[in-house]
């Protein structure tokens, strides 16, 4: 029988630290307030808002499973708190994101990871191919096709859906950036890693 300690440790293993999951935790209520209740809604099948910039947060910083993790509880607690159906493809689709973002950022700075901080524009540059190439995979892609099969979104309302997820690419990279730009937050993160 295992103790109540090494219990609470195989609980969090994806994790790591409680630290980290109670900062997934609080990414993932922010992707629900964001995208379900701060959001604008266009029609039935569009909502203009920034559900996925937590998600690619705890990504890029905690890990590409982390950020899997992060994005399929926002997706699910999102619905059942909003009332929403929840759509299998869809939270494959907000998993991918979650899963891309971070595993991207991590095979482009595996071996450059010296220059990181000392080039601002490069570190950029990065982040925006990670969250383009997420976005593209798991909202322009994977999430449209859910709203098609599910809800028989038209093809203007997709072509939509790719240009807003466009925009929101580049404003969320940037967020991102400047995130990791600021010296005390990465601070603050490194203490929450280190756990």
């Amino acid at each position: 029988m295992q103790t109540n300690n090494s219990a609470a440790k195989n609980n969090i293993r994806v994790f790591g630290t409680v630290a980290v999951m109670t900062a997934s935790a609080i990414l993932a209520a922010l992707s629900i307030i964001l995208g379900k209740f701060l959001s604008i809604p266009v029609g039935n099948s569009i909502r203009i808002g920034f559900e996925n910039l937590p998600i690619v947060i705890a990504s890029i910083l905690f890990g590409p499973v982390i950020g899997a993790a992060t994005a399929v509880v926002a997706d699910i607690v999102g619905c059942i708190l909003h009332g929403y159906p929840i759509n299998p493809i869809i939270t494959v689709g907000a998993l991918c994101i979650g899963l891309i973002s971070g595993y991207v950022y991590r095979q482009i700075a595996k071996n450059d990871t010296e220059h990181i901080s000392t080039d601002r524009s490069m570190h950029w540059v990065k982040i925006f191919i990670s969250v383009v190439a997420a976005y593209a995979i798991g909202s322009m892609v994977i999430k449209s096709l859910g709203l098609y099969i599910a809800y028989g979104t038209p093809f203007q309302t997709i072509v939509f859906r790719v240009i807003t997820a466009s925009v929101s690419a580049v404003i969320d990279a940037t967020i991102v950036w400047a995130l990791m730009q600021n010296k005390s937050f990465m601070k603050e993160i490194g203490r929450i890693i280190k756990r």
